[in-house]
């Protein structure tokens, strides 16, 4: 007989602090990169910061640094007020029927879900009023592949800024014999003997294709585009949160061209966006944001992302849990993406860039919430986005 497995004893871990909202989220984000040796957690902001964990002793001083760490990274403030653009979020409104029971979701695989009809129908209207919004602002639309090669994430920083997203690729090593065994193999470490890396990850976003397309390119005038394609991006520890998935579909529109032009474009965006969700109706707000940097260049990134005004984001609350969720984001790049793709605007200077995105499986969750998928019970703008009830 098998001797029974002990549980550690619980650790606790505490600090006299009272993080901001961004704060609290980072910790919470940052938490499973220090406990990924934990059998379990769990994590209380009340009256102050505790961590209650199950770790073996010869850990244990690991995780507590690593815990300390992640609190002094969570503690960055961003010297500028967050701006709020748009602000209905107590608007009481009541879910039409049906609505409550959440979209029709089945689950095939750590953060990969399958949404039934009814959610195709929705997302399909959704697409089509992002697609309109694009339409109007100028753009040509685009198709580019789920994958993208390691120079283009290179060339853009995506690995020195957001490496928690990336999913790397592997392929069957190149020879007969490697075929072979990993067709014979019977377990998983047989079968990664055979793989080698590939150049290639899964995109974690829809804009760096469009920047390597352009890689090298003086512009005559600026290039207004848009494109929707799969995108991955990993998220330790929330691979079974709807709104969070680990594959998930994604709408951008990016303009490059002279920085006063990519001012101009963010501005419309947030004005247009702001008008599409006052229309909705639904309980939301829109203001400044930071991106979720994680590595220990945090406050650099943070504050400069803050003292520049580069990012707002639309949060939707909601139904089921009153939870803020980033549903669409507007961005002002300066000239970062100009820079690391080589692209020029016509005066020959480095090109500036902004995007917005549309995280399709997000807006799906927020509108499903409160509107369900009978077109019958959504407003008119939202019937407006398909095409077969126009």
């Amino acid at each position: 007989m098998s001797a029974p497995i002990v549980t550690p004893a619980p650790r606790v871990w505490q600090a006299d602090v009272r993080l901001t909202p961004d704060g609290r989220r980072c910790f919470d984000d940052l938490l499973p990169y220090c406990l990924d040796e934990a059998w379990s957690w769990e994590c209380d902001h009340a009256d102050q910061l505790t961590v209650v964990y199950h770790v073996d002793d010869s850990v244990a001083e690991k995780v507590e640094q690593r815990l300390s760490e992640a609190l002094e990274r969570s503690r960055v403030v961003p010297a500028r007020q967050a701006r709020i653009v748009y602000d209905s979020w107590s608007t009481d409104v009541a879910p039409v029927t049906g609505a409550d029971s959440g979209p029709v979701r089945f689950t095939v695989g750590p953060g990969l879900a399958v949404h039934g009809p009814g959610s195709a129908r929705l997302v399909r209207a959704l697409d089509g009023l992002f697609l309109d919004l694009a339409r109007r602002w100028g753009a040509d639309e685009y198709l580019v592949p789920h994958l993208v090669a390691w120079e283009t994430i290179e060339r853009a920083g995506y690995a020195r800024t957001f490496p928690q997203h990336l999913t790397t690729c592997a392929v069957v090593a190149s020879d007969l014999p490697a075929l072979d065994r990993f067709a014979r193999a019977r377990t998983a470490a047989e079968r990664r003997a055979d793989l080698r890396e590939a150049p290639v990850a899964v995109a974690p976003t829809v804009c760096l294709h469009l920047f390597a397309a352009l890689n090298g390119t003086r512009l005559t005038e600026p290039l207004i585009a848009t494109a929707r394609q799969s995108c991955g991006r990993y998220e330790a520890g929330t691979t079974t949160e709807a709104t969070r998935l680990w594959s998930f579909d994604m709408r951008e529109v990016v303009y490059v061209g002279d920085r006063a032009g990519a001012r101009r474009f963010r501005d419309r965006a947030l004005t247009d966006l702001t008008e599409l969700v006052r229309e909705l109706g639904l309980p939301a707000r829109i203001g400044s944001a930071n991106d979720p940097f994680f590595t220990d260049s945090r406050a650099d990134l943070a504050g400069y992302q803050a003292t520049w005004d580069l990012k707002q984001e639309v949060c939707g609350r909601m139904a089921s849990s009153g939870a803020a969720v980033a549903v669409s984001s507007v961005n002002l790049h300066q000239q970062h993406f100009g820079q690391g793709f080589a692209m020029t605007e016509a005066s020959g200077a480095t090109a500036s860039s902004a995007c917005v995105g549309f995280g399709m499986d997000r807006w799906l969750h927020w509108i499903h919430g409160y509107l369900g998928d009978d077109p019958q019970q959504w407003p008119a703008i939202l019937r407006r986005g398909l095409p077969d009830t126009r």
